[in-house]
């Protein structure tokens, strides 16, 4: 009752805002649609969102959406995972400038998100729902697509530093423009803290885990002959730091290093009616975990992939897009486990506009995997804009299946029960978008059921992964925003979600039931932003048995800026204003009030 009290109050302050400013994403078609004519849902998050409200890490910036929870095991370091829509970490595909970044080497093949910074991103685009036809079968839950910056004509930089809570100390630079014929963006990022404990400090806790991290990203566009272009860029992050058992402290200590590179050759031609592309990723991973008593665990992952596409529209109320790819991982560890694997794959998705405002799309794709042979997905969506006008309402509705094969680090260090399944899943959803104040604000809500088989846990007991018979996540989104009404933005996010194994009737593990996050923002033409949000995160069980249960929490941060000339800022928050003790999973620790200041540079 308190967190429906919290959401019709937030409900009753919140007037609705823009998540995009130029209407365009290339997430959920694979090339760049207007969001109108996307059928399923879809959040964009852009560089000004990111720096209104303070954000330092991804995970900062993916909790405040709809359909998406967080949990971290601790501060900056320590495993994070994201939720979509209840869905395993695992089984949502993460993307860099639109490469695979999964982790071959990870438990499920996922992304840990627990050292990522966003500083190095200019962008944010999140696809909920199945997104297996077009984008493999990691796409189960949804999309993660993080973009960094684009050059332009003249150059532009930017760069920021931090300080605050536990000496924490963080600085990052971009930059793009171009060189001649060729387009560059750089991009750099740095984080270094004393931290907190991972094993909670208010349990009896007293060693600090710190940490430290390194990121860079390079990308390099030219155009070889009027419509042919060819670019190239890479990833590197790598991050130090300590963590604790689930019961006491450790001077343990860990390391994530990920690369990532890729080369892409594009086409475009007869007047935008035929594009291509042929491209090359390269995804490279290790990871030690470095126990004081037992020694070092040491993972590798690796994951090389070929593909292409093209699409065409032989008239303008129909298109085609179509596309293979191949892609071989391998994985290995210090305890002599080593293994590959590949799959080769072809998609389809036709496109067509029957009616004015009306966008369908259908899509097939055929996987073959090397070790559980192959199989056919199927995926469908339309988006239809009633009327017209910027206040025009937009009824969308998915469906789409999907298949994900047992991870390599799964299958091969799966002591004694190495009979796994592959993961099928069938989802469907049903939303409406009401855009009002001529296009500024923006409602939607959407409904969404998942249904899946032979869902990949880990049993504490035997120690030993298996196949959970069947599962299902369903709930309703609520989202509310606005950008720049009379001086004001405004986010609303709201997610209930009941996501159980369907045979035990238990509760998947770490899934909150109810999630609510809610800001507001002021600016006046002096320069001065004020801002505040509220963070309703419902209670959830930490263990499949549901026998360990952890509460809910209310978390609230207030934030300050000053431009003090057009090109500087300076800027300060306050996080967990009311020291709230809590914990997101069991037995570890989560950040208390905490104040940090920093300033902005825009060249």
């Amino acid at each position: 009752m308190k967190y429906l009290f919290l959401l019709g109050t937030a409900l009753a302050v919140s007037t609705p805002a823009l998540a995009d400013d130029d209407g365009i994403v290339v997430t959920a078609l694979r090339e760049p649609t207007p969001v109108t004519q996307v059928g399923q849902s879809v959040s964009v998050i852009t560089r000004d969102e990111i720096e209104r409200t303070q954000a330092t890490t991804a995970t900062d910036v993916l909790a405040r959406l709809p359909g998406v929870s967080t949990v971290q095991s601790g501060g900056f370091g320590q495993p994070a995972s994201v939720f979509v829509r209840g869905a395993e970490n695992a089984q949502s595909l993460v993307l860099i400038d639109g490469v695979r970044i999964n982790d071959p080497g990870d438990v499920g093949g996922g992304f840990d998100f627990g050292t990522l910074p966003i500083g190095q991103f200019d962008r944010v685009e999140v696809v909920r729902g199945s997104s297996g036809v077009l984008w493999g079968s990691r796409a189960v839950g949804g999309v993660i697509n993080l973009i960094t910056a684009r050059p332009t004509e003249e150059w532009t930089a930017r760069g920021q530093a931090e300080y605050g809570w536990r000496d924490r100390r963080q600085a990052s630079v971009s930059a793009a423009g171009l060189v001649g014929p060729v387009g560059l963006t750089l991009g750099g990022n740095w984080m270094k803290g004393h931290g907190f404990s991972a094993f909670n400090e208010r349990r009896g806790a007293t060693e600090k885990d710190g940490f430290e991290s390194k990121g860079a990203n390079a990308r390099a566009s030219i155009e070889l002959a009027p419509g042919l272009s060819a670019d190239a860029g890479g990833f590197y992050t790598k991050a130090n730091y300590d963590y604790d058992n689930t019961g006491a402290d450790a001077l343990n200590v860990g390391m994530k290093r990920d690369t990532l590179g890729y080369a892409n050759l594009r086409y475009a031609g007869l007047d935008g009616r035929l594009n291509a592309r042929v491209g090359y990723g390269l995804n490279d991973s290790r990871r030690i975990s470095d126990d004081a008593v037992f020694g070092p665990y040491i993972t590798n992952g690796r994951a090389e992939r070929f593909e292409g596409q093209a699409s065409f529209a032989p008239i303008e109320a129909a298109s085609i897009l179509v596309g293979g790819e191949t892609e071989k991982q391998k994985f290995d560890d210090n305890f002599g486990s080593r293994d590959s694997t590949r799959i080769d794959s072809l998609f389809a998705n036709l496109t067509v506009h029957p009616l004015a405002g009306l966008t369908l799309n259908g899509g097939l794709r055929y996987d073959d995997n090397s070790d559980f042979g192959d199989r056919t997905t199927f995926a469908a969506n339309g988006a239809w804009v009633i009327g017209t006008g910027a206040d025009a309402p937009i009824l969308r509705a998915s469906y789409g299946e999907g298949f994900k094969a047992p991870s390599l680090y799964q299958l091969y260090t799966n002591a004694g029960f190495r009979s796994l399944d592959p993961e099928t899943s069938r989802s469907w959803d049903v939303g409406v978008e009401q855009p009002f104040a001529a296009g500024m604000g923006r409602f939607t809500l959407t409904y969404f059921d998942r249904r899946t088989r032979n869902l990949i846990d880990y049993d504490l007991a035997s120690f030993n992964y298996y196949n959970v018979g069947k599962a299902r996540a369903q709930g309703l989104e609520l989202g509310m925003q606005v950008m720049n009404w009379q001086g004001f933005d405004l986010n609303l996010a709201y997610t209930y979600l009941d996501a159980r194994n369907t045979i035990t009737g238990t509760r998947l593990a770490r899934r909150p039931q109810s999630n609510l996050y809610a800001s507001l923002d002021k600016g006046w033409d002096l320069g001065l932003k004020l801002g505040a949000d509220l963070r309703v995160g419902g209670g959830r069980y930490d263990d499949t048995a549901n026998t360990q249960y952890v509460d809910g929490n209310l978390v609230v941060g207030v934030r300050a800026a000053f431009a003090v000339t057009p090109m500087i800022e300076v800027y300060g928050r306050v996080e967990n204003l009311f020291d709230a003790h809590y914990e997101e999973v069991r037995r570890y620790g989560t950040p208390g009030r905490s104040a940090y200041a920093g300033v902005r540079v825009k060249l």
